[in-house]
């Protein structure tokens, strides 16, 4: 038996894949995954959804066919930003984690609802304890917990790369209002907002920044969080132009780490790390949905593997998880690279040092 632990695509992947190959995993899952952003999903990952059986999830409840991408990015000017995998999708994370989540419980069987308190590793498999004491025991385990990352000891360290977190609201959209189904990344001082539709004529607005850089009192107080925003230039005038500018001083936003992390490995004898179990990774890139279900199908099939005593497909998954990491960082870096007008702050300072 395979046990799948987090609630979050990861999981409900790693669980579906399992089942569809046959075997009967049982998936464990919190009982309500964290609050969840906005998000990219490229045609990269559209394409794991439909062999997963579900390509019905991205409805228009769920997602909008992305019409582009804008930026203000390296100089004042807005500009096209070409994704060189198509244009994919703007979802609503938790809308569609909602969607799987019910299609799964409903397919399989063996999901529970509980908290792993702790991962045990065993000479032959591994042993899941769970919050009401009762116990667990698996030949493999697939630890996609995200942040918490469950099955971390002191042979897994998880490193912290920065200390970046999102400070966003989602707002309605007055219904007369018809905007672009397009995302809008504006490079500042403090960092860069994020602004993008999402399903249910809602817009999403955040700011990324560096949790010591943002002023004390911007989660309780609704006039610095717009201030800051009105300090931008493409930022405000698309919240000018939705009609949404003066909601801002009447809501605070809500604060989510978004800190870039890293254990120490992916696979640790019969215990495998899925999505951001591994890595959580700077969203400048949109690639965190697309990675979510790629590591839950490659985690699978290398558990699977694992029952049979074949490491192989355990070994590279590990080392393609760890060589895409790497790339992700250096694009990454030359990416914040290009954005030398605020050089001389020090969230630019931060990410413009050499790489460790």
């Amino acid at each position: 038996m395979i046990i799948v632990v987090g609630a979050g695509i990861a999981g409900m992947v790693a669980t579906r894949r399992l089942s569809m190959q046959g075997h009967k995993p049982v998936w464990v899952s919190a009982a309500a995954p964290p609050a969840a952003l906005g998000e990219t999903l490229s045609e990269r990952g559209v394409r794991f959804l439909n062999a997963l059986g579900w390509s019905g999830a991205l409805d228009a409840t769920v997602a909008l066919p992305s019409q582009g991408r804008f930026s203000v990015w390296g100089s004042a000017g807005l500009r096209t930003v070409q994704d060189e995998d198509g244009q994919g999708y703007l979802v609503d994370k938790a809308r569609l984690e909602d969607r799987l989540g019910q299609w799964l419980q409903r397919d399989i069987q063996g999901a529970q609802r509980a908290r792993v308190q702790r991962v045990e590793s065993l000479s032959d498999g591994v042993r899941a304890v769970l919050d009401d004491g009762s116990v667990l025991q698996g030949q493999a385990l697939i630890d996609c917990t995200g942040r918490a990352a469950i099955s971390s000891d002191a042979q897994t360290e998880r490193r912290r790369l920065d200390r970046l977190v999102a400070v966003w609201r989602v707002f309605d959209l007055p219904e007369h209002v018809q905007t672009l189904s397009a995302s809008l990344v504006e490079a500042v001082e403090l960092g860069w907002w994020y602004m993008s539709p999402m399903p249910g004529q809602r817009m999403m607005v955040a700011l990324f920044s560096d949790a010591d850089l943002l002023p004390e009192s911007l989660s309780r107080d609704a006039g610095c969080w717009s201030g800051l925003a009105r300090s931008s230039d493409a930022v405000r005038v698309r919240l000018e132009s939705l009609g949404i500018d003066c909601v801002l001083d009447q809501v605070t936003p809500t604060v989510s780490a978004a800190a870039s992390t890293l254990a120490s490995c992916v696979v640790q004898g019969r215990i495998l790390r899925a999505g951001d179990a591994v890595a959580t990774m700077d969203p400048l890139a949109a690639t965190g949905l697309a990675t979510a279900l790629w590591s839950g199908v490659q985690s699978a099939d290398a558990a699977l593997a694992l029952l049979k005593g074949d490491a192989g497909p355990a070994h590279r998954y590990e080392k393609d998880y760890l060589l895409g990491l790497v790339h992700h960082l250096n694009s990454q870096h030359a990416l914040y690279g290009m954005e030398q007008r605020y050089a001389g702050q020090p969230f630019w300072q931060r990410r413009h040092r050499p790489l460790d």
